[in-house]
């Protein structure tokens, strides 16, 4: 198959109907160029030039293919341009999804990062279940998934980056130094996340190691409807630490669970993985933001 060199020699040859200022043109002497010319013709098994004659003259198949090699070539410099583009982010589009809790805080504070850094590159977020997350990463809907695993699955690559421990959130009320946080709450309808979901896998295992048991009164499908609930004293929910802090917390209390099996959010990708520069520059910026919310919490500033 013809190759880009052969294009330009051939291209130019035809332009300036000189074989010696098209052989200057493209960096090359003349019986270089003169070669590259008969191997393309070889390739094409027609003669692209005649030469019979003192002028350089196109022969029939050379006019049509000169219309196809500027095309050919145009395409080549827009893919190398693009690509270039790629590789040093002037352009470009990632599709990141994430669990309620993460798309509702690590996530949009990244995409912001990211977006200071890298304006011309576009990201689109798409939240949901871990079910639905890990089904977009294996499908290739999405570049990437920051979910908690599921049952072990070999088409798909987890990276752990942090555990999410769970907060217990009630109306207001005082909570003893000490005390057992699940004190109180026998009376208190409990507002659960909805089944299957992670938040509520989550809280089905904390609530099985500390040997309690509440039948949920309501089960909602938003983190945002069941804070709601709370505000108005119509219960109390367990929901992931990393999500509460963009939520309006007027009139609840929280109390951390210091979980044995905190909830391990990490990336997701599909195997084999391929890590494209804006991927990997946008994964820079979520560990960054990550670090960033240790920092905050070892200075104090915990729930």
């Amino acid at each position: 198959m013809f190759h880009q060199r052969q294009l330009q020699a051939f291209v130019q040859t035809a332009e300036l109907a000189s074989f010696t200022q098209a052989a200057k043109q493209v960096h090359l002497t003349q019986p270089a160029l003169s070669y590259l010319i008969r191997k393309l013709e070889e390739e094409l098994g027609v003669e692209l030039f005649a030469r019979n004659t003192r002028k350089v003259i196109l022969t029939e198949a050379g006019e049509l293919f000169l219309g196809h090699a500027r095309r050919i070539l145009a395409d080549m410099s827009l893919a190398l341009h693009d690509t270039r583009n790629v590789r040093q982010l002037a352009q470009g589009h990632l599709t990141i999804a994430g669990l309620p809790s993460v798309a509702s805080s690590l996530l949009p504070r990244t995409i912001a990062r990211f977006g200071a850094r890298h304006p011309r590159v576009t990201v689109a977020l798409r939240d949901g279940l871990a079910g639905q997350v890990h089904s977009w990463v294996e499908k290739g809907e999405v570049d990437m998934g920051l979910a908690s695993p599921l049952e072990e699955n070999r088409e798909l690559q987890f990276e752990p980056l942090f555990r999410d421990d769970l907060i217990l959130l009630t109306p207001t009320r005082v909570v003893l130094p000490g005390s057992s946080p699940w004190q109180g709450l026998q009376d208190m309808p409990y507002i659960a996340m909805t089944p299957g979901s992670s938040a509520r896998r989550f809280a089905d295992l904390a609530m099985q190691h500390a040997a309690v048991s509440f039948k949920p009164t309501w089960e909602l499908s938003f983190m945002s409807s069941a804070i709601a609930m709370v505000r108005a004293r119509l219960g109390f929910a367990l929901l992931p630490a990393s999500s509460v802090d963009v939520f309006n917390l007027e009139n609840v209390t929280l109390v951390p669970l210091n979980t044995q099996e905190p909830r391990e959010i990490g990336i997701l990708q599909r195997k084999p993985v391929h890590t494209s520069p804006a991927l990997e520059a946008f994964l820079r910026c979520l560990r960054e933001e990550i670090a960033a919310d240790r920092t905050e919490l070892s200075d104090g500033d915990q729930i």
